[in-house]
């Protein structure tokens, strides 16, 4: 398997161990917290850089290597805005337009993104430091709330491009 696949496996796998963590919160609590609190900040100067080395070499859809002179001939360019400022990702031709559908969705809908999964966030990492502590918090109802929260924002994250209009470029 190629390098670059690996540590992208491997930073996905960030997101599940965080997940159980905090959603199984397996005693003790106050070691779940921080293990997760640490992998969570970890993961954010890890993914980086791997971004950075990826984004021209593989498709943004689909995943696949570009580096073949065929695969190279038929990518397309396109340009992300991101927090660190704009960045050139790519994708292969016919994968294109569902990822400019795609990212336009995740554009449009980022308030509602970021409310349903920060939000959600902080009220589970409230009640667990709360348990961590030994005090009395409704850990498994906010744990509830959580999944179902989460569970519908990373739906809209999926599938709201699918009744995405593109954009025209201006």
């Amino acid at each position: 398997m190629d390098t670059l696949r690996f540590q992208g496996i491997l930073l996905f796998l960030f997101i599940p161990v965080v997940l159980g963590l905090f959603v199984l919160h397996p005693p003790p609590i106050a070691g779940s917290l921080a293990t997760g609190i640490v992998l969570m900040i970890g993961h954010r100067f890890l993914a980086r850089p791997y971004m950075l080395r990826a984004l021209p070499r593989k498709c943004l859809w689909c995943n696949r290597l570009l580096e073949d002179a065929v695969a190279l001939e038929n990518a397309v360019d396109i340009p992300l805005e991101t927090a660190g400022g704009p960045l050139t990702a790519q994708a292969c031709r016919e994968h294109a337009p569902p990822l400019q559908k795609y990212l336009t969705c995740l554009d449009d809908k980022r308030w509602i993104l970021r409310l349903g999964i920060f939000v959600p966030l902080l009220a589970l990492l409230g009640c667990l430091t709360l348990a961590a502590f030994g005090r009395n918090a409704p850990l498994e109802e906010v744990t509830a709330l959580f999944r179902l929260i989460v569970g519908v924002t990373v739906n809209i994250a999926a599938f709201g491009y699918l009744w995405q209009s593109p954009r025209s470029p201006t």
